[in-house]
């Protein structure tokens, strides 16, 4: 855990950020690309993970702080900072289901139709499972002397918006047929 400067120097308040966002973020994923969900040999979703279940390395550095010269600036500071938020806005809870269509005129392995496995745990999706920072309050604003605990405020709000959009699930089914096997099942028809 890295602590705020004084006066605030760019590789240390973006490796102190890192102790918010990031780490509320990556902190027990679930499924990711390699940890699919899955139930039974059916793979619920492998196509919409956006990373490891390790998370997302923090992709935030100091230049992203600085106005081209080597000054930070207040503009800078919550660019930067929104930019990193909203890259891990992917990271969030996931509900996956695999659901029976029907018993298909035999009772198959799959006898019951319905829901037959529900589970919600965090998962590092892609982007198209982002959702917009918004509006959080405490950002450095220009003119205004930035101070550490001001800055270490808004981090918390940031993250405390982070896990507002990580606790909002998203929801994958798989639809299977009534046979865990689909081609035994349906051959067998044949030889009847």
């Amino acid at each position: 855990m890295a602590t705020l400067t004084n006066p605030i120097e760019e590789t240390n308040l973006a490796a102190r950020f890192a102790d918010y966002v990031a780490a509320s973020a990556n902190a027990n994923i679930v499924w990711g690309t390699d940890n699919v969900p899955t139930y039974d040999g059916v793979i619920i979703n492998n196509t919409n993970m956006g990373g490891p279940i390790a998370g997302r390395a923090p992709g935030m550095s100091a230049a992203d702080l600085k106005d081209g010269s080597e000054i930070i600036n207040a503009a800078n500071i919550t660019a930067a900072l929104r930019d990193e938020t909203a890259a891990y806005l992917g990271i969030r809870l996931l509900q996956a289901r695999v659901n029976v269509t029907g018993a298909g005129g035999n009772s198959g392995t799959r006898p019951t139709p319905g829901i037959i496995f529900d589970q919600t745990s965090k998962a590092y999706l892609d982007s198209v499972y982002t959702a917009s920072v918004g509006t959080v309050a405490g950002n450095p604003v220009s003119g205004t002397t930035v101070t550490t605990n001001g800055l270490q405020t808004y981090f918390s709000n940031l993250q405390a918006r982070y896990e507002e959009v990580r606790d909002d699930q998203i929801g994958f089914t798989q639809n299977v047929c009534h046979s865990s096997c689909h081609n035994s099942c349906h051959n067998s028809r044949g030889r009847r």
